[in-house]
């Protein structure tokens, strides 16, 4: 069941993540970028490097892992069937053998795909939009579809850091936050609203390239605590994908729960004297 809904719901395998299909995951060249970093030794190629590494085996491992997770759970079903029918007896160290190594096996793969792909969900950030309506870089807000506060005489960012290299743009975990995804007091905002007085588009290249900037420099009213940003979201594709990726990470930690639980049972039908266990 377990790996019936991961399947169902993979980011990857259903299209969700549209990333992975526009810059084609599945067929980058890794290799010539490690040639590049063999000839400019520096850090960012390193980091691009290894960021195609993470993406082409995030991809082959979705595919691979849950395709086999079912395969092998259907052939294990089989078997469990025959063993319940008293069917299987004369074959029973042999059923042994293959559900304690499809256990392996299965918890193995699971395992290694939800690691990379718990990780480029939690520090990698996304480069293409999921809405034509918004820039091609996700902006990060806080709840309220904040970007900036007021500080002085100054408007600094909520999120950006001068000394990290994108730090003021949304991680794929970001994207469940409501601000991201449409709302109709930020779409339609009332004329006295804080979305209306304070929504402004980024200024001097706050938050994406300046940590901050003076406030007599933005033209929103002097009573401004916040900028919001007014390049609104008019759909819900983030929050889709936010859930669609976050069920799957928590079903494919079941699957491997599961095949801890498989390969146990097997050891023991194994070791059994055929007398049951």
């Amino acid at each position: 069941m377990y790996c019936c809904i991961s399947i169902c719901t993979a980011p990857i395998i259903n299209g969700v993540l549209k990333e992975a299909k526009d810059k084609s995951w599945k067929t980058q060249n890794c290799k010539l970028e490690e040639d590049k970093y063999k000839i400019t030794k520096t850090d960012d190629q390193k980091k691009v490097v290894n960021k195609c590494n993470r993406e082409k085996a995030m991809y082959g491992l979705e595919y691979s892992s849950l395709i086999l997770d079912i395969t092998l759970g259907f052939i294990c079903t089989v078997l469990g069937l025959l063993h319940y029918f008293d069917v299987a007896k004369p074959f029973e160290k042999v059923t042994g053998i293959i559900g304690l190594s499809t256990g392996v096996i299965t918890f193995v793969l699971t395992l290694v795909y939800i690691c990379y792909s718990g990780y480029i969900f939690t520090n990698q950030k996304p480069e293409s939009s999921y809405d034509s309506k918004l820039s091609s870089n996700v902006l990060k807000l806080n709840k309220d579809g904040a970007y900036a506060k007021k500080d002085g005489d100054q408007f600094k960012c909520l999120y950006f850091k001068s000394d990290k290299t994108n730090s003021g743009y949304a991680k794929f975990s970001d994207l469940g936050n409501k601000a991201l995804n449409y709302e109709k007091k930020r779409h339609y905002p009332e004329s006295d609203s804080k979305y209306s007085k304070c929504g402004i588009a980024r200024p001097s290249d706050l938050c994406t390239k300046l940590e901050s900037v003076a406030a007599s420099t933005v033209s929103v009213p002097s009573d401004c605590n916040y900028l919001y940003l007014n390049d609104y979201a008019y759909g819900f594709e983030h929050k889709y994908l936010f859930d669609m990726w976050v069920t799957t990470i928590i079903f494919t930690c079941f699957i491997c729960v599961c095949a801890i639980g498989l390969a146990i049972f097997g050891f023991l039908l194994f070791k059994s004297d055929g007398s049951g266990i």
